[in-house]
């Protein structure tokens, strides 16, 4: 009797695949074949579920932002007021983690000369945005939020600072431990956070 093979959880196999090649290697330097070393398989089969190389990278970097979506969801699950522990899961604190930033970081400058790319990193931004704005009106909202403090201005600094460490922590990982990130995010949350007396 033939195997039932599931298309679904074998594109997200091969997209996980392709993400760890990226890590590894670079968006520019990967093959197809180096994805189906890292997904056990062949480029045969790659090119039954993907049109091409590009279908395959686009793929990756959905992975990378459903990955951190459903972190973060579990993390406003936990505590809907726990700012840290929301940022927490989008920094490259873990190895799983530090994959998916360089994955993410790897699709920067394909934007400059890709619509499509373009346009997705800028939806990606956006949701992003507008679930850092959610947490901190729900923070502001539970009196957390230092009085005064502007949210729209503190949710694009916390964007910025995020996509910093995020950068720095990639490029230098000895540099910069999980500790470290933390300590940077820490320090600026103490500015905008009520602290308990």
């Amino acid at each position: 009797m033939p195997r039932v093979v599931d298309h679904d959880q074998r594109r997200e196999a091969i997209a996980a695949a392709a993400c760890k090649a990226i890590a590894r290697q670079g968006i520019d330097a990967v093959t197809l074949g180096d994805i189906g070393d890292h997904a056990d398989c062949t480029t045969g089969a790659i090119t039954h579920y993907f049109a091409d190389k590009d279908a395959v990278m686009l793929a990756a970097l959905d992975l990378v932002i459903q990955r951190l979506y459903r972190r973060m969801s579990r993390a406003v699950e936990r505590d809907p007021t726990d700012l840290r522990g929301f940022l927490a899961e989008t920094m490259p604190l873990r190895p799983q983690s530090r994959d998916g930033i360089k994955v993410w970081f790897s699709f920067w400058t394909r934007t400059f000369s890709s619509r499509a790319l373009n346009r997705r990193q800028r939806e990606m931004h956006v949701r992003w945005f507008n679930a850092l704005t959610e947490r901190l009106s729900v923070m502001d909202n539970a009196g957390l939020l230092r009085p005064g403090v502007d949210i729209a201005f503190e949710t694009e600094t916390i964007a910025a600072l995020i996509n910093g460490i995020g950068l720095r922590a990639v490029l230098d990982a000895r540099e910069w431990p999980a500790e470290r990130q933390l300590a940077h995010l820490d320090a600026y949350l103490e500015k905008i956070l009520v602290q308990p007396s």
